[in-house]
C-alpha cells in the first residue's frame, strides 16, 4: 500500500469516539504521526499526544505504536514509489 494518513491530536476529531475504529479498518502501517502546531517548540508534546491517542485507540504499546509509525515515515518520505 503506497498510501498513509495522519490525523493531527489538535484535531478535535482524533478522540471522537469513531477515531479508534477508523484507525482499525485503516491500520497501524499505515499511519503517521502529524502536528499541525505553527509553533515547533510544542511539536514534540503534540507528538507524544499522538503516540497515545493511537496506542489506546488500538489497544498497543506506545513503544511499539512510536517504532511503527516511525518506519512508516521513513518509508513515506524515503523509499521511492
Amino acid at each position: 500500500k503506497d498510501f498513509f494518513f495522519g490525523s493531527p491530536p489538535a484535531i478535535k476529531n482524533f478522540y471522537a469516539p469513531k477515531t479508534p475504529k477508523i484507525m482499525k479498518e485503516i491500520g497501524i502501517h499505515q499511519l503517521l504521526l502529524e502536528t499541525d502546531l505553527e509553533d515547533a517548540t510544542s511539536a514534540w508534546d503534540d507528538l507524544k499526544r499522538g503516540v497515545t491517542g493511537i496506542s489506546e485507540a488500538l489497544d498497543m504499546a506506545e513503544s511499539e505504536v512510536a517504532r511503527i509509525t516511525y518506519e512508516n515515515a521513513n518509508r513515506f518520505y524515503f523509499e521511492p514509489i
